[in-house]
């Protein structure tokens, strides 16, 4: 149950719920061999490199060379990082006006796994950086979710108690993370699963 009075801070992933990822982060077919099978996403979540890019450890190009090496792909770093860049696609629908008008009333902040590469895009490109004053990425602060010292570090940069922070993500272990500490969380998904959300609770 969530206590709309309590909340004094919105708090977005960005990845699935505000921004709409573009097809997959790498094509399958440099894969080797027969890649009908093989699963692109399950690649990506087991990959050390990610983990190491997204928390901050490796720069870009280091990420791509292991990465690439990691699933043995046949293409070039540049080819990877420039099919890479633009995974982050564009916001969701109707996203702008709900932040718009969540404005004012609430502090509105981000917390996402994200990395050198595609954090730029996002609050430069994309313009979320206007949007969510207080956002913040997992390369950042050297942890990615759904670890727990995730949100006990966003809790005290944005010095919030958590049960006046509402969170949004797309994976249900981050939203359990989060409501382990005391925060107020919601799973979402789909193009208007934050939209909807908002405008159900009528925060806006």
């Amino acid at each position: 149950m969530i206590s709309r009075e309590a909340i004094t801070t919105i708090l977005f992933d960005l990845g699935g719920v505000l921004v709409e990822l573009k097809g997959l982060p790498f094509r399958p077919e440099w894969l080797p061999g027969d890649h009908v099978d093989k699963k692109v996403f399950s690649y990506w979540k087991h990959s050390e490199a990610v983990r190491d890019f997204e928390s901050g450890r490796i720069n870009i190009d280091i990420f791509a060379e292991r990465f690439i090496m990691e699933n043995t792909l046949d293409i070039d770093q540049e080819t990877f990082l420039d099919h890479l860049l633009y995974w982050p696609n564009r916001l969701f629908h109707g996203v702008p006006d709900m932040l718009q008008g969540l404005r004012g009333r609430y502090r509105l902040a981000a917390l996402s796994n994200s990395n050198a590469l595609h954090w730029p895009r996002m609050m430069h490109e994309l313009k979320l950086g206007e949007m969510l004053p207080n956002a913040i990425s997992s390369h950042q602060i050297g942890v990615m979710k759904p670890d727990r010292r995730a949100f006990e570090i966003v809790l005290h940069q944005l010095d919030s108690k958590p049960e006046e922070v509402l969170f949004l993500d797309d994976l249900q272990v981050s939203v359990d993370n989060a409501r382990s500490l005391g925060m107020q969380a919601v799973k979402v998904k789909g193009t208007d699963g934050a939209v909807e959300l908002v405008h159900g609770l009528r925060l806006t």
